[in-house]
C-alpha cells in the first residue's frame, strides 16, 4: 500500500514506493499501476511530483507509459532484487567504473587542453563525425567511447591515448549484468553528454585549451555524479 509522503524529494520516495511494490510483487509485469489521480491522493503529492516520479520511472525502464492508456510495469520484480551472485557482480562493475572514472578525471581533462592545442583538421573532421546525428544514430553508445579516443589521439601522446583505451575497457566490463538501462543508455542523460562532447569539441575547435579542459572536467564529473545516483536509487 502506497504511503504519504513528506519531505525534500517527493518524487524519489514516491519511485521508491512504486519500485519496492514491484520487488514485492504487488504490481507485476504488465499490470497497470493506479493514473495519476490516484496516486496523488495516495501519497498526497503534486500532479507534478507524480509525473515526475513515473518518468523517471520510465526513463530506467521500470515502467512503460502508454498515451491515453496510464504507465504500465515493464519488468520482473526479481530484476530489481538480484540474486547475491548478480549484486556481486554489479557491485564489482561498479568498482571498476568509479577507479575508472575517478582515474579519468585526472587524465581527460588534461588531454582535452592538448588537443586544443595540437588537434590538426583530420582530427577535427573524426571528432565531428562522431558527433554528428546520423554517426551517432549508426554507431549507439558506441559513440561515446570513440569522442573521447578522437580526443586523446588529438592530444598527439600515444601512450596516454592507449592508457584511456584501458580505463575505458574497464569502465565497459560487466555491463551485462544489469538488467535496466544504464545512465548514458537513458534519453535525457545521453542527451546532455551528447551537449557536453559538443561543447568540448567547440573548445578544442576553437583552440581554446582552458575551455576545452574545463568542458571535460565538468563532463567527466557529471557522468560519475549521475552513476553514483543511479546506484544509490536502484542497486
Amino acid at each position: 500500500m502506497l504511503k504519504k509522503v513528506t519531505g525534500t524529494t517527493l518524487y524519489e520516495q514516491v519511485m521508491d514506493q512504486i519500485r519496492e511494490m514491484i520487488v514485492t510483487g504487488v504490481y507485476q509485469k504488465g499490470d497497470m499501476l493506479p493514473s495519476e489521480k490516484e496516486l496523488m491522493q495516495l501519497t498526497g503529492v503534486s500532479r507534478i511530483t507524480v509525473r515526475e516520479a513515473l518518468r523517471m520511472l520510465a526513463e530506467v525502464g521500470i515502467i512503460e507509459t502508454r498515451q491515453g492508456k496510464g504507465s504500465f510495469v515493464a519488468v520482473d520484480g526479481w530484476s530489481l532484487a538480484p540474486d547475491v551472485a548478480t549484486s556481486e557482480k554489479q557491485a564489482e562493475y561498479y568498482r571498476n567504473f568509479l577507479d575508472s572514472t575517478q582515474a579519468r578525471l585526472l587524465l581527460e581533462p588534461e588531454l582535452a587542453r592538448q588537443a586544443a592545442k595540437n588537434a590538426v583538421p583530420e582530427d577535427l573532421a573524426r571528432m565531428e563525425a562522431v558527433l554528428s546525428q546520423k554517426r551517432k544514430r549508426a554507431l549507439g553508445e558506441d559513440a561515446f567511447e570513440e569522442f573521447h579516443q578522437a580526443v586523446a589521439k588529438a592530444a598527439g601522446n600515444p601512450l596516454l591515448e592507449k592508457f584511456l583505451d584501458q580505463l575505458l575497457v574497464l569502465e565497459q566490463q560487466g555491463r551485462s549484468v544489469f538488467s535496466l538501462p544504464l545512465p548514458e543508455e537513458q534519453k535525457r542523460t545521453s542527451a546532455i553528454l551528447c551537449d557536453h562532447h559538443r561543447k568540448i569539441f567547440q573548445a578544442i575547435q576553437d583552440g581554446d585549451p582552458e575551455f576545452a579542459y574545463f568542458y571535460m572536467k565538468e563532463h567527466t564529473l557529471y557522468l560519475l555524479k549521475v552513476y553514483q545516483e543511479y546506484f544509490q536509487r536502484f542497486f
